[in-house]
């Protein structure tokens, strides 16, 4: 898995989904070229309401929202605006 990263995709005033994404780059580079493959992958999607927060993965199973706050410190920020 690369790096972690977050994107806000919704937002009212009753919800706010957030995105958690995996981005990878890799590159390889010879004498006369460079290549470069990048990629995205949804790691778990965020939901914030009235109700609480809490965060599902791509199957839709819980996921311990403490833990993607100590791997992505920008999250913690914006869950606590």
């Amino acid at each position: 898995m690369g790096k972690l990263r977050t994107s806000e995709f919704f937002n009212d005033s009753n919800l706010t989904l957030i995105a958690v994404e995996s981005v990878d780059l890799r590159y390889h580079k010879t004498n006369s070229s460079c290549v470069l493959h990048g990629s995205i992958d949804p790691v778990a999607v965020i939901v914030r309401s009235a109700d609480g927060t809490y965060a599902l993965d791509m199957e839709a199973k819980p996921v311990n929202l403490d833990q993607l706050k100590e791997d992505i410190p920008e999250l913690y920020a914006m869950l606590h605006e």
